[in-house]
């Protein structure tokens, strides 16, 4: 795939994300009225989840019909070049009006992540970044921060029912013992673009669907961070573990990771 492609292709999804955005906004604020239903335990989803991811499949689609498309919804498949997008990480604190989600949309070529967005639409934040290219915050440059020690880390650790919950409090506890600073504010993708743009040191977490964690890896990689090989070796449809952070404190944070058992 040739540069030109991958810019267009980048330049149409910075414009889709901010108009996904805008729609899943207007449910937020209820100016379009929606009722949320649980697929699962703590596992929300929303008319505003099916009418964001519509809108980004049919805007891809009539741009490049060619490009398959993996959504969280509607789910789909993956060709040699694949959008994976989840048209509102952290659907929870999307219905209990809490300001913490975003749209998060990849392009992924025979397997290598080359394009992620995380539109913020609360701050109208849109964190983007190319493949070689560098990671961005709209027009500044971001970088991962320079923290160097897992005692004056802030970091997050994502956490929902279907990870071992013994595991995950195992980790918590050996990561405050190391003493980090550890949080979890319910959208992974968007705590990936936070770690991309230091305000997060870190972000674990056991397991994350594709269409979750892969923009977000983009950004940390781009912004200079380092992030644990992804996905696992049952392919990207089945996700993997996650963690992303500054160079100097990756390797004693994934030894964390591994000791609590549930990575």
């Amino acid at each position: 795939m040739i540069a030109t492609d991958i810019e267009s292709r980048a330049e149409f999804a910075r414009k889709l994300a901010r108009e996904a955005g805008a729609l899943a906004r207007r449910y937020f604020l209820r100016e379009i009225d929606f009722a949320a239903e649980a697929k699962g335990l703590q596992d929300w989803v929303s008319a505003a989840d099916h009418a964001v991811e519509t809108l980004i499949r049919e805007r891809l689609h009539a741009a490049f019909p060619a490009d398959s498309m993996l959504g969280e919804e509607a789910g789909g498949d993956i060709g040699d070049n694949a959008w994976v997008v989840d048209p509102i990480d952290g659907t929870i604190n999307f219905v209990h009006g809490v300001r913490y989600w975003c749209v998060s949309i990849a392009f992924i070529h025979m397997g290598e992540r080359l394009i992620g967005l995380i539109y913020d639409p609360s701050l109208d934040e849109l964190f983007w970044a190319v493949r070689d290219s560098g990671a961005f915050c709209d027009r500044q440059r971001i970088q991962v921060a320079a923290c160097e020690r897992l005692d004056r880390a802030l970091m997050c650790a994502g956490y929902v029912p279907r990870h071992p919950l013994e595991a995950h409090l195992r980790m918590k506890r050996l990561l405050h013992e190391a003493g980090a600073a550890v949080k979890d504010m319910g959208a992974g993708a968007l705590m990936l673009a936070h770690v991309a743009a230091g305000r997060y040191d870190a972000f674990v977490e056991p397991h994350m669907h594709p269409w979750d964690a892969s923009a977000g890896l983009l950004l940390v990689e781009e912004a200079g961070g380092r992030v644990r090989p992804y996905p696992g070796g049952d392919g990207l449809i089945a996700g993997g573990a996650v963690i992303a952070a500054t160079p100097r404190i990756f390797e004693p944070l994934s030894r964390i990771a591994d000791a609590s058992g549930g990575f």
